[in-house]
């Protein structure tokens, strides 16, 4: 199984952090980053069990429904949505939250994905742009509603042993 990190130190608290993406105005910005998604049903939380249904642009005037509900919750250090219905074979994103290791002030925040995708691994090489910048664009809002810069620490691809 392949799995796409994207990584990246801010200088707030985990706590912070994972606050933000906890109230409704995470969610709300970072479909605001995300141009030409559409939200049909927003979660309520980032509870197991919410849902999120969206109308993903996949080509110019064509959109796939992508239905993805919340199954995993540690206060403070991780949630975790599974794609239920969408493009993907398999698409289950842990967003993580940990301490900077020189400074509990600063964190750092990673998107991990399980991505499987028709005739992989040959579609990871033109996956990895299209997630690359839509997680770019997410870490940089993020940073932008805490007024802060962010450092990326890692993108790409790790493969797990364990399937």
């Amino acid at each position: 199984m392949d799995t796409f990190k994207f990584q990246s130190k801010f200088p707030v608290t985990k706590e912070a952090l994972f606050q933000f993406h906890e109230e409704p105005i995470g969610f709300t910005t970072l479909m605001q980053a995300n141009k030409g998604i559409r939200v049909i049903q927003k979660p309520n939380s980032i509870a197991v069990g919410e849902t999120a249904i969206l109308k993903v642009p996949i080509l110019p005037f064509l959109y796939v429904t992508w239905i993805a509900k919340h199954t995993k919750y540690e206060k403070n250090t991780l949630f975790q949505d599974n794609q239920e219905k969408g493009p993907f074979l398999r698409f289950c994103h842990t967003h993580r939250f940990l301490d900077a290791k020189e400074d509990k002030n600063q964190s750092i925040l990673s998107d991990e994905i399980e991505i499987d995708f028709y005739v992989w691994p040959i579609s990871k090489y033109f996956l990895y742009p299209l997630l690359y910048l839509m997680f770019r664009k997410r870490h940089k809002v993020t940073a932008n509603y805490f007024k802060v810069k962010h450092e990326l620490i890692f993108s790409g691809y790790t493969r797990s042993i364990i399937n």
